[in-house]
């Protein structure tokens, strides 16, 4: 199908493709591009990413990226077509559709300033109709003659107009060669060529920046399309780089021009199209009126200017650069300039306003004609304009809106770029022989025509810079050519007839140095350790680097290099040709462009891949002939004469030896050095003891040659590169060391009587002693006493040599460098925590003398000492080669002064009016030092409205104490009242103190009642009102507990007030009401009295009751002449129809007396009348706002205005809020806020402010958290709501708003959600694993496979295996994460075709123990965030069965055949169970039995053995569900048995269904005869069983530390993985300070000040940089001189500071809350000091001096809440309070100012690297000493022979005390064990050694006896065996034991014990002499004894357990002992 066709037919692909409409548009916004292609795929799966066609076509990025790799249209449109026709058809779908329609653009031309042009449609008109179309459109006369030219001048004919396409535009002139009279513009279209799609990944593959600066190489691309622009220039062919940086004369622009054959406006078009490249342009539709393109022909070096050649240089050049392109170029032979602007404004400008991006406008002009640039523009394009006239043909390439970064580099590395460029086009510069300046040199083959010049203007005063590229003489191939001696040229030819040219050059060594030349921008390649590096050379001079770089078309492409062929690598094997010459070696290659190269022309495709394959053919060059040789041998020749020719080394004489040096070298270089006794150099012969001097070392020293060094296994005379001298540095009385230097630094220009010399004048001229004078006369003697402050000095201190002669520096050695002398002063206080430093003063020589001015400084009590040394000005250094140089030493006391002032200490709170309190008082010195008071001092107490007294004063050492201190005064209530009490000691210079204190009153004492008076009058019905107060003894109300105010009042209940909390009240009685009263007056009494108090007085008040003032009665009467009086419910007779009139009515009280009436009084008089009340009126509906009510009746009408407000609130409205349908993804919050208007019921919003709107979720599973959850509306009845954050199961929800009002709830809306899960955030682990699987013990888990699952439920992959853990622990029920103590597991390494979406767990053991464990997954999300799975329980069952044993071991029996039951029974009460190898019960359901029987340990047969009860000697025991129980085993009563043997109870397990057999158990224990021995053994066996067990554990504990030094003998591989480690650390990301600090390093220039420190903490870094944002770049330097430097320097622009014009206090204060080192209060949120928190860097006082005056006291609280707590308290307590910052950003000033974005610091990425670095982890730190601990060690173990030493003495220092302990203990306990063991052994079978032996090492045994006569016995290569072997092959005897038998022995052991002469045993033979055995160092033992006794076992390694010797019964027993 068509691609064409494929497209929705409502528009034409055309218009979408030519740029009609966008095909952002097109696709119509979600539609996929399988909807605009082929209708079935999402645009998302077609383009990797979300990116749009139209930047693919764009060019901004290849849609060979975007259509993921280089995947074809195949994959796109369902694999109709490749991508290639795909292109094909649709471009010919496009020329149908324009064939069928042309709109030509035509401009008449033929009159000055008339630029009309006219849109003529040529559908269906040939040439002549045309013509006609002309003449009409543009009024032509018939007879006026006219031509129509192309805008490149071409004139328009019959084909011509047959290739006119749609949208060409023509010019219409009088004649041709007439002059263009205005600019005319030219609609082109440059849309990307289809290369862009099927070569655009050539970038993404080959092109890489490397870490380099990219700047050089994209203006390279200009300057390539420059050179070949000018190839065929015949004369100078002229590039210009302008860089217009001077703002003055307009934006800053990048200019390249060149005065090349310059483009047409149809190449200019061409130009534009993106990828349209040389070999594309012809033959289709972009092809122009130029030539094909013709590959030229071959010259040397490819040096033919083709290199513009892909069609994108140009463009992205320019598009890197800057933002703007615009092109101005003019064709040779043409008139006219045609300029094009592309940029990336007009291409935002187009996509916004939807118009066709990849058409433009190329505007026709005549040169010199700017009428059409911007004023903005002038400075930089008038000029440029203006150069046009006169020139033949150029172009210029205008670049603007460059980027700042750009600009910078530009400027500031001129010399960088500029040398990477010469760099780039030597070879176009200089020639294909290059830059030789070398004087020989005759190179005539410069291109002399090629002159590429860089222009470079700033804004004044800076001048402009110009440099031309052949000036340049240190890019690196001028310095490869310069410094070579020889060259090797060469050919390589590929086998698809690629040729290839190559250069190599040798740079020699010269005596010291070598010659090959190194990058003057980088340090030299680091040399890796190599396997195959064993020529010895240190230093190589190329290094790692590659020998040859490349050049394509004679110009270098920069990112590819080739290390080496085959034919020229260094061989492994050594050679004719020493292997450094290969280091010497370096080289170049020249391709043409059958080569291919990335289209940014960075690094070549596969140039190495080609020339080293094996069909590739090199032959040589000589000449200029080429040679088919051995391109090998060919080389190797070369070098070889190379070597031999130029190479000038040094020649090592007088072989000596070779040795291992562990001095300052690596440890791979520690061996082997060659040693020789002198050397042949530059001429001279030197050798062993001959004096030398030193040169370019520091410092120069003299000295005696010991020996030369030369690094190699060599044995003779031999020539090298270099090598070592070792010297002994003379006078050897001075210095006593050896120095070793390389053999370069001798200086051969001095002699032997000049050094000598020097020597012998340098020892009489050492300093000798220190000479201390008191200049006035204040001598402090030697353990003197002073008063604290009492000035020490002035001091002056001369220096003395042997000859009296005053020296102020040491002697200088010969030229040596000079050392001042400086004298150091200490003064050193020997505190009670140690010694103190309390001054430091380091003097100059003065003119005499060292002075030192007065110390007043010594203000703390105790000892002191003065010390002064003189020390070395350059290291400080106190001695001097090896000998202390002169001091000095004064000791003294300091103690306390007299009383100078006080201290109030702590006053008793809360003090009360009247009560005594103590005020404490502390005498201090002027130091404030304690010091005794004075005798006669009497202190003065003042407060202001204060009464003070005192009875008293007390002393008690230093603390002085005013006695019973009372204050009595007038306080305004009963609060605290705070005064200043003003403490004065007179006599005392600081004799005043004010302390605050806070009183309250006091005690009470009286009860005041109000009124005053005593007599009170009230009305009849009225209550008795009083207020009542408890005072002190000053007045002051006062407050008591239970202070209950009584008043009693006859006729009234009694009535009470509290005044416990207030002190006041006020007490109201019930009203009194008397009856009948009649106007007369009552008197009673009042009583006052508080019941808890009885000291206070009872106050009376007499009350007089008179009658009420009140209406009390109304008289109604008529005023007339009678006076009618009417009374209630009176009978009035009146006249029907009259009227009632003149009705009046009076007031009386309740004594009878008229009351007067007032308005207040007849208001509340109401009469019935005629009236109507109209009550009820609602207004049902409507908004508020005033309305007018009217009432009618017949013909009466009244108005009223009404003012309507809003009605009863009843409604919540949702007035604005975040759009529908809301979708939130988990745990995200929403931005856009809810504004909720509270309403009454017909919807007018309503004020009240008393409903409160509350935010509620539908569901509880739906969390939702917002700043506030419920909040009263505002004055408008409105309430906002914004939410931060929504978290639940994703769905659909409900946020409901809900209110009342009145207790009734609100109709209130409510919003639907939906929550989306979040596909990037872990929210839990899914662990698969097979559940099926049995867990036995011991054995292996199954894999686990653990997922992280997202929101969304999809696996996430991007977490770190090493996040991820397994913890398993036994199974508690109650824990949901693993318990402390719990294994932790560690993910495994994936395999090969394993999933990479989980993380695997795989080869775990199972534990040992049959139980229920759990298992439990993590994931560390961050650094406090854990991420855990659900509890996996693990049933871990048995094993397979494979034994019977008890569930616990049974002490060892010990049986009797008495008559007590109890003496015989063997066992009781135990159970065994078939058990796994870990001992878990197994196979619980097998049946079967056990058979129990007795065996002899022996081996002999069953007679005489003991019987069970029953007298049978065997049991048989049913065993069920795998256990059996035996509750009682015994033997019978006078047993068989032999007494005190040990026999074995020995149970069989018979279970029928057992796959395998069970292994017995076996029990052994004791028969006695008797009961009383039985009881003995019977201890004496517990005892053995808990001495076993307790030597069992201490062996655990020394096979402890054995496996502690196998990890000590591995250290190299402990080393390694530390040192992996530690550089892991170092690598890792970490916050740092990226502000440029190019002063930093200078003389006395510390740094800027963002690097002089580091902070741990990250928040606390971000609020300190933004607090002092303003100085983080400052410099701090040490003076003003190298401040005022740096400011020259930078013309002012830099800020400085010199630390030497810097006031700073170096005391410390305190934090604000601390006085007098007590805190005033207790602070919350951790203040502390700004400053403190800073890690310095560097130096430490001057870092220290910086920060406190850039911080000051600033200081860091937690948060914004504890910060003001902070500072309120401070203010309080009268103290100012500096500036508070918080770890959340906030800032205090110290005025209080808080809020704002100025008082707010903003994130760390807003800071753009302007933050203080963070220092390494200390982990770091922690490894680092791991390492040098490690290191140390190593080097200790290097020789084999003395690592075995030192690692036998490490096992004999391994004893540390409490390991000794447990040794002598281990010792004791079997030394009890053997006694206990030789108490048990029954009386052995003759020849037999004692069944003890069966539990002891054979091995063991005999070691003892030899230790015993041949001493201790040393082991060769490990410990001694533990198994009972009979071999001693491991030990070897130590000196004096040669030549002894172990039958020799073992017959002296036996004497010892038996001398000679006593008979042994009735029926035993004698003991034989054994023969001398030479020596027992064979595999098996020799006993060598006589025939006359028999041969030991036939075993040859005596497993067995008994040890047939065949000697007598007592010798036996006694051997048995003894081992």
């Amino acid at each position: 199908m068509s691609l064409k066709s494929a497209v929705a037919g409502e528009m034409s692909l055309e218009s979408v493709v030519t740029g009609e409409m966008s095909l952002g548009s097109a696709v119509e916004g979600e539609m996929s591009l399988k909807s605009a292609v082929a209708g079935e795929m999402s645009l998302g799966s077609a383009v990797e990413g979300e990116m749009s066609l139209k930047s693919a076509v764009a060019g901004e990025m290849s849609l060979g990226s975007a259509v993921e790799g280089e995947m074809s249209l195949k994959s796109v449109v369902e694999g109709e077509m490749s991508l290639g026709s795909a292109v094909a058809r649709l471009s010919a779908s496009f020329q149908e559709e324009r064939n069928g329609r042309k709109r030509i653009v035509v401009y008449d031309c033929r009159r000055e300033h008339r630029e009309a042009s006219e849109m003529l449609e040529t559908n269906g008109l040939d040439f002549n109709a045309f013509l006609q179309r002309v003449s009409k459109e543009f009024a032509i006369h018939s007879k006026e003659t006219f031509v129509l030219t192309t805008t490149d001048r071409t004139v328009l004919d019959f084909d011509g107009f047959e290739e006119l396409q749609d949208g060409n535009t023509l010019h219409l002139w009088q004649r041709e060669d007439q002059v263009l009279p205005g600019a005319t513009e030219e609609h082109i279209v440059f849309l990307p060529h289809y290369d862009t799609l099927v070569r655009s990944g050539m970038y993404e593959y080959y092109a890489s920046s490397d870490g380099q600066k990219s700047l050089p190489y994209a203006l390279a691309e200009l300057i390539d399309n420059a050179l070949s622009a000018t190839a065929r220039n015949k004369g100078v062919r002229a590039i210009e780089i302008r860089l217009l940086f001077d703002e003055t004369l307009g934006k800053p622009a990048v200019i390249v021009l060149d005065n090349g054959c310059g483009m047409t406006s149809k190449q200019l078009n061409n130009w534009a199209v993106y990828r349209l490249s040389k070999f594309t342009r012809e033959g289709n539709t972009f092809a122009s009126n130029q030539k094909s393109y013709v590959r030229p022909d071959h010259v040397p070096r490819s040096l033919n200017s083709d290199i513009s050649y892909f069609g994108v240089g140009g463009k992205q050049a320019g598009f890197y650069i800057g933002e703007s392109t615009r092109m101005i170029t003019k064709p040779m032979g043409f008139p006219d300039v045609h300029e094009l602007i592309i940029s990336k404004e007009e291409f935002e400008r187009k996509e916004k306003n939807k118009e066709d991006i990849y058409r433009g406008v190329i505007r026709n002009r005549k040169p010199g004609d700017h009428s059409h640039v911007k004023q903005e523009d002038e400075g930089v394009l008038h000029d440029l304009i203006a150069e046009e006239c006169g020139k033949e043909s150029f172009t210029a390439v205008v670049i603007t809106g460059i980027q700042p970064e750009h600009i910078t580099f530009l400027k500031q590395d001129f010399p960088l770029w500029t040398r990477e460029l010469a760099h780039l086009y030597h070879y176009y510069i200089h020639g294909f022989n290059g830059n030789d300046m070398r004087p020989c040199s005759q190179n005539t083959d410069r291109l002399h025509n090629i002159d590429i010049q860089i222009y470079l203007r700033e804004k004044p005063p800076r001048c402009p810079r110009v440099l031309n590229l052949r000036e340049i003489d240190n890019d690196m191939q001028t310095l490869y050519i310069n410094s070579s001696t020889d060259t090797f040229e060469f050919k390589a030819s590929t086998e698809d007839h690629g040729t290839v040219e190559g250069v190599l050059r040798y740079h020699p060594f010269l005596y010291d140095k070598e010659t090959y030349p190194q990058e003057a921008d980088a340090e030299l390649a680091p040399i890796e350790d190599d396997d195959d590096n064993d020529s010895g050379v240190v230093h190589q001079a190329r290094g790692k680097r590659p020998i040859f770089e490349c050049f394509w078309n004679g110009r270098l492409i920069p990112y590819t290099t080739i290390s080496e062929f085959e034919w020229c690598a260094r061989p492994k094997k050594a050679g004719a040709v020493p292997a450094e010459c290969y280091s010497r070696v370096s080289g170049v290659l020249f391709t043409d462009d059958r080569f291919q190269v990335s289209t940014n022309k960075l690094t070549f495709m596969d140039l190495e891949l080609q020339l080293k394959n094996k069909d590739t053919i090199f032959t040589r060059i000589v000449k200029g002939q080429e040679q088919r040789v051995n391109i090998q041998r060919e080389f190797t020749q070369w070098l070889k004469k190379c070597h031999e020719s130029w190479d000038k080394q040094v020649k090592f004489l007088g072989f000596k030896g070779t040795i291992t040096r562990a001095d300052a070298v690596p440890k791979k270089m520690q061996h082997p050095w060659a040693t020789f006794s002198s050397i042949a150099l530059d001429g001279k012969r030197y050798k062993t003891g001959q004096y030398v001097k030193s040169q370019k070392t520091q410092p120069i020293f003299f000295g005696s040659v010991v020996q030369f060094l030369l690094y190699g296994d060599h044995d003779g005379d031999v020539y090298a590169t270099g090598g070592q001298v070792q010297i002994a540095l003379e006078p050897k009385a001075l210095y006593n060391e050896f120095k070793t230097i390389p053999i370069c630094k001798i200086d051969r220009t001095t002699t032997v009587a000049a050094i000598k010399k020097s020597i012998d004048n340098e020892l009489n001229k050492l300093p000798h002693k220190l000479n201390v004078e008191w200049p006035e006369g204040n001598a402090w003697s030697e353990n003197a006493v002073h008063p604290a402050g009492t000035p020490l000095g002035p001091l002056q201190v001369t220096i003395l040599n042997k000859k009296g002669e005053t020296l102020s520096r040491m002697p200088s050695v010969s030229q040596g460098t000079v050392k001042k002398l400086l004298m150091e002063l200490k003064v050193v206080w020997h505190g009670p925590f140690g010694d103190q430093e309390t001054n430091s003063h380091i003097a100059q020589h003065s003119k005499w003398a060292f002075w030192f001015k007065p110390m007043e400084n010594l203000t703390k009590l105790g000892k002191y000492t003065l010390y002064l040394n003189t020390v070395l000005n350059e290291s400080n250094d106190s001695s001097f080669g090896g000998t202390q140089l002169p001091s000095y030493k004064l000791q003294f006391t300091i103690t306390e002064g007299s009383a100078h002032t006080f201290v109030v200490g702590a006053v008793s709170s809360p003090l009360h009016v009247g009560v005594p309190f103590n005020i404490p008082l502390e005498l201090l010195d002027v130091y404030g030092h304690p010091t005794q008071p004075p005798t006669d001092l009497k202190p003065v107490l003042e407060c202001s409205g204060l009464d003070l007294s005192y009875e008293g004063l007390d002393t008690n050492g230093t603390t002085f104490t005013i006695r019973n201190v009372k204050a009595r005064g007038k306080i305004q209530n009963y609060h605290s009242k705070t005064y200043d009490l003003k403490v004065v000691l007179p006599g005392l210079r600081l004799d005043t103190q004010m302390v605050k204190i806070g009183l309250l009153p006091g005690n009470p004492h009286s009860l005041h009642v109000t009124p005053v008076d005593n007599s009170v009058t009230i009305e009849n019905g009225n209550p008795l009102r009083f207020y009542i107060e408890v005072h002190d003894e000053a007045g002051n109300i006062t407050t008591h507990s239970k202070m209950i105010v009584r008043c009693q009042v006859r006729e009234l209940p009694l009535e009470a007030i509290d005044c416990s909390n207030t002190g006041t009240g006020h007490l109201v009685t019930k009203p009194v009401n008397l009856k009948n009263i009649n106007g007369d007056q009552y008197t009673f009494k009042a009583k006052f009295d508080v019941p808890s108090q009885k000291h206070i007085a009872v106050v009376y008040k007499e009350l007089t009751v008179v009658p009420s003032t009140r209406v009390s009665r109304i008289e109604v009467y008529r005023q007339d002449d009678d006076d009618l009086l009417l009374k209630d419910k009176d009978k009035i007779e009146w006249e029907a129809g009259d009227l009632l009139e003149n009705l009046r009515y009076r007031l009386y009280d309740e004594g009878g007396r008229k009351v007067s009436l007032t308005p207040e009084l007849t208001s509340k008089i109401k009469e019935s009348s005629h009236s109507v009340v109209v009550t009820g009126v609602q207004f049902q509906s409507g908004t508020p706002g005033t309305r007018e009510m009217c009432f009618t009746f017949r013909s009466f009408v009244e108005h009223a205005l009404v003012k309507v407000t809003a009605g009863v609130p009843a409604q919540l409205r949702l007035i604005s809020g975040p759009g529908q349908p809301l979708q939130v993804l988990n745990e995200k919050g929403i931005p856009t806020p809810f504004l909720i208007q509270l309403c009454d019921e017909w919807g007018n919003p309503s004020p009240d402010q008393r409903v409160v709107v509350a935010l509620k979720s539908s569901f509880s599973a739906l969390k939702v958290r917002a700043a506030v959850m419920s909040q009263p509306v505002d004055a408008e009845g409105k309430t906002t709501f914004t939410v931060q954050s929504v978290s639940g199961p994703k769905g659909e929800y409900e946020l409901h708003f809900k209110g009342s009002f009145n207790k009734k709830p609100l109709s209130a809306p409510s919003v639907k959600l939906t929550i989306i899960p979040d596909p990037n955030k872990p929210v839990s682990l899914a662990v698969d694993y097979d559940s099926t699987s049995k867990l036995p013990a011991g054995g292996i888990f199954p894999v686990f496979s653990v997922t992280v699952v997202s929101d969304e439920g999809s696996p996430i992959k991007h977490f770190n295996p090493a996040a991820a853990s397994m913890f398993l622990w036994k199974r508690k029920a109650s824990e949901t994460t693993p318990p402390h103590g719990a294994t932790q597991l560690k993910c495994s390494k994936p395999v090969e075709n394993e999933n990479d979406d989980c993380f695997h767990f795989r080869d775990k053991v199972i534990p040992d123990h049959a139980e229920k464990y759990t298992i439990q997954f993590s994931l560390r999300i961050d650094q406090t965030k854990l991420l855990w799975s659900q509890q996996y329980v693990m049933n871990v069952v048995a094993n397979d069965p494979v034994k019977l044993a008890p569930d616990t071991q049974p002490p060892t029996p010990v049986v009797s055949n008495s008559d007590v039951i109890a003496n015989r029974t063997l066992v009781e009460d135990m159970t065994l169970r078939i058990m796994d190898v870990y001992g878990n019960a197994a196979a619980q359901e097998l049946e079967g039995k056990v058979v129990v029987s007795i065996r002899s340990c022996s081996g002999a047969n069953s007679k005489g053995l003991p019987l069970f009860e029953g007298k049978v000697n065997t049991l048989q025991i049913k065993l069920s569900q795998g256990k059996v129980h035996i509750a009682r085993l015994a033997i019978i009563e006078k047993s068989p048995g032999q007494d005190g043997h040990e026999y074995i109870l020995h149970f069989k397990p018979e279970v029928p269904k057992c796959p395998t057999p069970l292994a017995a158990f076996e029990l052994r224990f004791r028969f006695y005869n008797d009961a009383e021995n039985q009881h003995e053994m019977s201890e004496l066996s517990k005892k053995k069983d808990e001495l076993s067990t307790a030597i069992g554990f201490y062996k655990e504990i020394f096979n402890g530390y054995s496996e502690l030094l196998t990890l000590l003998t591995n250290v190299d591989k402990v080393f390694k993985e530390t040192a992996a480690e530690a550089e892991r650390i170092m690598n890792e990301p970490r916050r740092v300070c990226s502000i440029p600090d190019p002063f930093r390093g200078g003389q006395d220039v510390l740094g800027k000040v963002g690097h002089l420190a580091l902070v741990e903490d990250d928040a606390a870094a971000v609020v300190l940089s933004w607090h002092i944002m303003g100085d983080m770049d400052c410099v701090i330097t040490k003076t003003t001189a190298a401040a005022r430097r740096i400011y020259d320097d930078t013309q002012g622009r830099q800020q400085v500071m010199p630390l030497d014009s810097v006031y700073w206090n170096p005391n410390n204060r305190s934090l604000p809350h601390i006085k007098y080192g007590r805190s005033i209060f207790q602070p919350i949120g951790n203040p502390r000091f700004a400053r403190d928190l800073l890690i310095y860097s560097g130096d430490q006082e001057s870092c220290n001096m910086v920060f406190k005056n850039l911080l000051g006291d600033t200081i860091l609280i937690d948060d914004l809440d504890s910060a003001n707590d902070y500072r309120k308290a401070v203010m309080q307590n009268k103290t100012p309070c500096p500036t508070i910052l918080t770890r959340q950003g906030e800032r205090i000033s110290a005025k209080g100012k808080f809020g704002g974005t100025q008082n707010k610091a903003p994130p760390i990425e807003r800071l753009h690297g302007q933050v203080f670095g963070a220092p390494l982890p200390q982990r770091y730190h922690t490894l680092q000493g791991q390492i040098e601990q490690l290191g140390l060690y190593r080097s200790a173990l290097q020789k084999k022979e003395q690592a075995k030493k030192d690692r036998d003495n490490h096992i004999l220092k391994l004893s540390a005390p409490d390991v000794v302990r447990k040794e002598e203990e281990m010792e004791e306990k079997k030394q009890q064990l053997e006694e206990i063991e030789r108490k048990l052994a029954s009386t052995p079978g003759a020849g037999h050694l004692s069944q003890p032996w069966a539990q002891v090492n054979l091995g063991e045994g005999v070691c003892r006896i030899m230790c015993r006569f041949l001493g201790p016995v040393v082991p060769q290569e490990a410990p001694l065996p533990r198994k009972p072997l009979g071999h001693l092959d491991r030990l070897q005897p130590q000196q004096g034991a040669q030549g002894l038998g172990l039958g020799h022995c073992i017959h002296q052991l036996l004497q010892s014990e038996f001398p000679t002469g006593r008979a042994p045993p009735s029926g035993q033979p004698a003991l034989p002499e054994p023969t001398a055995c030479p020596t027992w160092t064979c595999g098996l033992l020799h006993l060598d004894l006589q025939p006359a006794l028999p041969e030991p076992t036939a075993c040859p390694t005596w497993e067995s357990s008994l040890l047939h010797l065949g000697i007598h019964e007592a010798q036996a027993s006694a051997l048995s002992t003894l081992m």
